[in-house]
């Protein structure tokens, strides 16, 4: 009995401690392709330093939404994120930055960009349904920003 009670207060300590959430987005280029994206993250965004990996599946049209099939997806952009987060009240405030990585899916190959990387901020609103917005930039490595900016919301769910 004595430890199950010291592994149920040991999960309850982690749970806490490290946040968890997965989350589906939609956003739009604004600059670039100018094209809409829908996305998913999971991770453990929460305050203080975080983690947090991003998938993105650029569409050509808003319509394309309706007829996708995912054994046709074969480019998926994915940006593992490293956040800060500051928490007021309900509602979380968080930037972070990520390298840029495209995953062929049909070669099964990855291609890593090694002069650009995703710098992104935003705002998580809530406790178990998180609803959130935020906004992307693209940087090179020399901390200049490329014409490339993105606006994304989504909801999730937040443990």
């Amino acid at each position: 009995m004595k430890k199950f009670v010291v592994t149920g207060v040991l999960l309850l300590a982690i749970t806490l401690s490290f946040s968890f959430e997965i989350s589906a987005l939609g956003g739009l280029e604004i600059g670039g392709k100018n094209r809409p994206y829908i996305g998913a993250r999971v991770g453990t965004l929460s305050g203080g330093i975080s983690l947090m990996l991003e998938a993105y599946y650029p569409l050509s049209d808003i319509q394309e939404i309706e007829e996708i099939e995912v054994g046709e997806i074969q480019f998926l952009e994915i940006d593992p994120y490293l956040y800060l987060g500051i928490p007021i009240f309900n509602t979380l405030f968080y930037a972070g930055a990520a390298p840029i990585f495209v995953y062929d899916v049909v070669n099964s190959g990855i291609t890593f960009y090694p002069d650009l990387f995703h710098v992104k901020a935003g705002a998580r609103f809530g406790q178990g349904i998180v609803l959130f917005v935020e906004g992307l930039a693209t940087m090179t490595t020399s901390f200049q920003f490329l014409d490339i900016f993105a606006v994304s919301a989504g909801i999730g769910i937040g443990f």
